[in-house]
């Protein structure tokens, strides 16, 4: 029944990881067409470098958990298990920090665009506000 359910959870995420890995694809190439400025084409390059590089992870957690099946068989030295199993460990942090990077980077780029557009817009009405200070002959209200 481990064997089962172990191999369910392995296959499981393995096409979670072929999934992620084929819509990142997709997106990527969406993305290459479009006529992008240079600091969100630089965004967009190295978000996407950073979850294929997840995804892969995933994938092999996926055959790690596999394989693990195997490992802990009475062949294999104390010390092998050890060192597979800190390995597999190793995989899981290292695709949680992928993941947390992924958070920051994207929180931090998209502040950053609201800030530009707070910025446009609050220049957008000054320039209404100054345009409806005069009146259609070119004087100010106030008659000046």
């Amino acid at each position: 029944m481990e064997f089962l359910a172990s191999s369910l959870v392995s296959l499981f995420l393995l096409l979670a990881a072929v999934g992620l890995s084929v819509t990142h694809v997709r997106t990527w190439r969406r993305f290459r067409e479009l006529e992008l400025a240079p600091d969100e084409a630089s965004y967009r390059w190295r978000q996407f470098r950073r979850r294929m590089q997840s995804s892969a992870m995933l994938g092999l957690l996926a055959v790690a958990i596999f394989v693990g099946q195997w490992i802990e068989s009475p062949p294999f030295a104390p010390l092998v298990v050890l060192l597979f199993w800190a390995g597999t460990l190793v995989l899981v942090v290292w695709l949680a920090l992928l993941a947390m990077a992924d958070i920051v980077s994207t929180k931090h780029y998209f502040s950053q665009v609201r800030r530009d557009c707070l910025v446009e817009q609050a220049k957008l009405k000054a320039e209404i506000h100054r345009i409806k200070s005069f009146r259609g002959n070119g004087k100010a209200k106030d008659g000046k």
